[in-house]
Parts: structure tokens; sequence; C-alpha cells
């Protein structure tokens, strides 16, 4: 049996990307309060959200703190866990489960309906086109008639101006080596990450190879991907990769800015005929 890279990741070995979340944490109120501004100005008052894909649950927190109802799910257990003491330590109502998105409708067919769905930081396209459509499809019944779906995601567009062969990030007690390569025909990104681990000051050893792939999208490209999954357009902007824009600004999706931005913010909404 073939095991997904997510499980590999994500489940397997968490520890590896639990530190590309905790150096993300400062920035996650910023980061909602450009969400909800955005939201506001599409006529959304969410009081009951699910953050799909939460990870460690920042956004999850922040959401809380402003009294809002918050679900977040991710399939790693791990990341639940450290979510949950987050959200004990700030002293905000945050609940959190572990859910592989796949099944979210299954496993979420216990839950009331949300206002709305977010899925932040480059959440999504992890898996094959069909089960994209899927995960986008069984999340309508999740939201109330007229609820949204709020997609942050890398924009192919930028991509494709900046790509970069090679790279490194270095977090906590790690240096991540990043190798890719991009497939323009079926717009996929392919990467091997080499994790090694710091164990004195000067010397770092290899620790794990993970390899990895995942879709992308252009803004009109995200339009037809909402659409085919029962989701319409409502509107889109640059998403929220530092310098992009004034997080207090809210442009509108004609805007030049948003096919220059490194991230997209795409919002869609479930309409009223959609059982």
């Amino acid at each position: 049996m073939i095991v997904h890279w997510t499980e590999t990741l994500f489940k397997e070995n968490p520890e590896l990307f639990v530190g590309a979340f905790e150096e993300r944490i400062e920035v996650a109120h910023e980061e909602i309060v450009g969400l909800l501004n955005c939201l506001a100005e599409q006529g959304f008052q969410p009081k009951r959200v699910l953050d799909l894909n939460c990870g460690i649950g920042r956004h999850s927190v922040e959401l809380a703190r402003r009294n809002i109802e918050v679900l977040g799910t991710d399939i790693s257990a791990n990341y639940i866990a450290v979510a949950r003491e987050r959200a004990k330590e700030e002293k905000v109502l945050a609940r959190f489960r572990v859910a592989d998105m796949r099944h979210i409708a299954s496993e979420l067919e216990d839950e009331e309906l949300f206002d709305g769905i977010i899925c932040l930081w480059t959440s999504f396209g992890f898996y094959d086109d069909d089960t994209n459509v899927s995960v986008l499809n069984q999340c309508l019944p999740l939201v109330k008639k007229g609820g949204f779906f709020a997609l942050e995601i890398i924009n192919r567009d930028w991509i494709i101006q900046n790509f970069q062969e090679q790279g490194f990030t270095r977090w906590r007690d790690w240096i991540v080596l990043e190798e890719r390569t991009f497939n323009a025909v079926n717009s996929r990104s392919y990467n091997t990450w080499t994790f090694l681990k710091q164990k004195s000051k000067k010397t770092y050893v290899l620790d794990k190879v993970i390899n990895f792939d995942h879709c992308i999208w252009s803004l009109h490209e995200l339009v037809c991907l909402l659409g085919k999954a029962g989701w319409c357009f409502k509107s889109a902007y640059p998403g929220f990769s530092p310098g992009a824009i004034e997080l207090e600004d809210t442009p509108s999706c004609l805007s030049e800015e948003i096919l220059q931005s490194r991230m997209l913010l795409v919002i869609g909404y479930r309409p009223e005929g959609v059982q």
C-alpha cells in the first residue's frame, strides 16, 4: 500500500514541519484581521467557522479570541494536540478534531452547519485533481446555504515568474534544503525537502528526506475549480504573504495587485439551490 506524502510528513514525522507553523504564529493576528475584513466586505459576518487543515491552530485561536465559534481539523494528531494546548494556554474556546480532508463530510457529519470554512496558507491541492474537487464538494453540505469557503493558496502566475529550483529554510533546530520542479502541463510543483537536524552549534546531520507534490492554480483556474465543486465565486484578494499588501486594504478583485501577488485569497459561497 502506497502511503501518501501528507501522511508521511504530517502524521509520521510531524516534528519536521511544526517549526514552520510556530514561526508564523506572530503574524496570525494580522492574517485573521485581513481575512475578516475581506469577508465583511463581501457581506459575511461569521459566528461559526471550520478551519480546515488548521495545523497547530494558529488561525483557530485568533478566531476564538474574537468570540467566533471555531472547529479546527487536521490529519495530524500531533498538531491537533499542540493546537488544543495552545488554546488552553491562551484561554480561548476553540475545538479541534483529527480529520482527513479527503473524508471531511463523513468525519464531520455530526457537526452543526458552519457559517463558512477557511483553508489558509496553501493547505490545499495536495491530492490528484478528482480528490481536490471532491474535498471542495464535500465541504458544501457542511456550511449553511449562502455560507462561504475562503481559500488562500500560492498563485500559479507568481510561481511562473519567480520560480526558483533550489532554496533553503531554517526554523528552530532544523535546516531544510529545498529542491523544486514545476510541471507546467499538469500544474504541479514537485519538491524534495532534505531535513538536517542541529546536534551542536556547528553540526547538522541528515535526518529525513521527504518528497511531495501539490497542485497550484491561477485565479481563473481557481474560479473554475470552485464552480466544478458546486461553489459560486464571490471575490478574490491578494493573500497574506509578508509584504504582499497592507492587510487593512481590501482591493477589488479587478486589482492588478491580485495577479502579481504571491498568494491568492479566493472566496466562494454555497448557492441557495444546492442540497
